[in-house]
C-alpha cells in the first residue's frame, strides 16, 4: 500500500511548479539581513528578557531570533523565561498588569513561541496554554437553525471573533494538537473537543471569504465580483460598515491568513475555497503593498504570505497574467531595499496595526526570514 501523501505534499504536488534548491547566494543574503534585524532587536531586549514589556510582543521576536543564525543563547533563553513567567493559573500567557492585553491574542503567540523552544519545564504550561485556548467557544447566540455552528475567535473571550486572531489560535492548536492524541492524552473526549472546535472555526473562516458557493453570509451581496476568493478581517465588521452599500473588499494578509488556516483544517487542495483563494492570490500577487489595504500592516502581509507559500511547499508562483515569481528572491529583495542602517525595520508609510514600532516589524521580518529556511 502506497503511504498517502501529507497535505502540504498533495498542495505541492497540484498548484507548484519550476521547484529547484535554494542557491546559496540567496541564502547568504537571508542572513546577512538575519544578522542586522538580530543586532537591532537583540540591543533592545530588556533586562528582564522582554521586549516593550510585552510578553506577546517578545514571542514573536524569541521566534525570530531562534531562526537567525549565530544569536546568543543567554538572550533566548531569558526571552523565553519571561513568557513563561507570564503563565497565569487559568492558562492564559500575559502580564495581568497591562491593561491593554489581550488574553487569546497573547496566549496563542506565546504559546507558539513555547512549543518552538521545547523546553521540558514548559510542558504543564503550553498544555495549560492549549486547554485555555479551546475553552474559547465564542459561538454566535443568533446562529442559524440548521447551520453548521461557526465560532471562530477574538482578542479575548468576550471580544467578536475575527480572522486575524482565528488564524494565531489555529496555528498555535495545530502546534500542540499531539497533546490530545497518544501516548499524551488517554482522554478520548479532548480529543473530540479538539476536533469540535475546528469545525466551528472552519465554518467562521468559511464565512470570511467572498466565496458564494460555500459562503451565504449577508456581507456577500456587496462584494464586488473580482474580489472573489479573497477574505475579510471580520464578517460582523462588514455588515456594520457596509450599512450605507459600500462596497467591501478582501485584503492580501487576511487572504494569506485565511488559506493558512485551511491548510491548518486539513482542507484538501481541491476544495474550492481553497483553489478561489489561490486564484484571489494570482490576480493580486505583490510585494511592493499589503493587497487590499496599501501599505498598512505591511510587514504582517509579508509574514503571512511566505508562511503560507512555504507550508505549501510551493517555491513558484504564476500570476493572473501568467508570469512567472520565484517569491522568495522577490521578497529577499523587497526587504533589502527597506532595512534601515540600524538593521531594523519600521512602516514610515502606515502606522496602523502598530507597525511604526520597529520592534514589532523587525521581529515580523526575521519570522518572515525564518520561513525560508524552513
Amino acid at each position: 500500500m502506497k503511504k498517502q501523501l501529507s497535505v502540504a505534499m498533495c498542495f505541492a504536488a497540484v498548484f507548484a511548479f519550476g521547484q529547484v534548491k535554494e542557491p546559496d547566494a540567496l541564502k547568504a543574503r537571508i542572513e546577512a539581513l538575519q544578522a542586522g534585524g538580530a543586532k537591532y532587536l537583540l540591543a533592545k531586549q530588556m533586562p528582564n528578557g522582554a521586549w516593550m514589556r510585552n510578553p506577546a510582543i517578545t514571542a514573536l521576536a524569541i521566534v525570530g531570533l531562534m531562526d537567525a543564525p549565530g544569536v546568543d543563547k543567554g538572550a533566548l533563553e531569558k526571552g523565553i523565561a519571561y513568557i513563561a513567567s507570564c503563565s497565569q493559573p487559568q492558562g492564559t500567557i500575559l502580564d495581568p498588569q497591562d491593561r491593554r492585553t489581550y488574553p487569546v491574542y497573547s496566549t496563542s503567540i506565546c504559546l507558539l513561541a513555547l512549543v518552538k523552544a521545547a523546553r521540558p519545564q514548559d510542558a504543564a504550561i503550553i498544555r495549560n496554554a492549549r486547554d485555555y485556548l479551546l475553552s474559547v467557544d465564542p459561538t454566535p447566540e443568533d446562529s442559524d437553525a440548521g447551520a453548521p455552528a461557526k465560532a471562530g475567535f477574538g482578542y479575548g473571550k468576550r471580544h467578536r471573533a475575527d480572522l486575524n486572531n482565528t488564524a494565531w489560535v489555529l496555528e498555535a492548536l495545530a502546534a500542540t494538537d499531539n497533546l490530545d492524541r497518544e501516548p499524551f492524552n488517554k482522554d478520548p473526549q479532548k480529543a473530540q473537543k479538539a476536533e469540535l472546535a475546528w469545525g466551528k472555526a472552519l465554518a467562521f473562516i468559511s464565512s470570511c471569504q467572498n466565496l458564494s458557493e460555500t459562503n451565504k453570509s449577508a456581507w456577500l451581496k456587496s462584494a464586488p465580483e473580482d474580489d472573489k476568493g479573497g477574505f475579510i478581517y471580520c464578517p460582523e465588521d462588514a455588515l456594520r460598515d457596509n450599512a450605507d452599500a459600500r462596497m467591501l473588499r478582501s485584503y492580501g494578509s487576511m487572504t494569506y491568513s485565511g488559506l493558512k488556516s485551511l491548510i491548518y483544517a486539513k482542507v484538501k487542495p481541491e476544495d474550492v475555497r481553497v483553489k478561489a483563494a489561490l486564484d484571489w492570490i494570482a490576480k493580486y500577487y505583490t510585494l511592493d503593498e499589503n493587497p487590499g489595504v496599501g501599505q498598512a500592516g505591511y510587514y504582517y502581509y509579508l509574514h503571512t504570505f511566505a508562511k503560507t507559500l512555504t507550508i505549501m511547499k510551493l517555491n513558484s508562483l504564476r500570476d493572473a497574467k501568467g508570469t512567472g515569481h520565484d517569491w522568495r528572491s522577490e521578497l529577499v529583495l523587497a526587504l533589502e531595499k527597506r532595512q534601515n542602517k540600524d538593521g531594523s525595520w519600521h512602516n514610515d508609510k502606515s502606522g496602523r496595526w502598530w507597525e511604526s514600532m520597529q520592534e514589532l516589524s523587525t521581529s515580523y521580518v526575521l519570522m518572515t526570514l525564518g520561513c525560508l529556511e524552513n
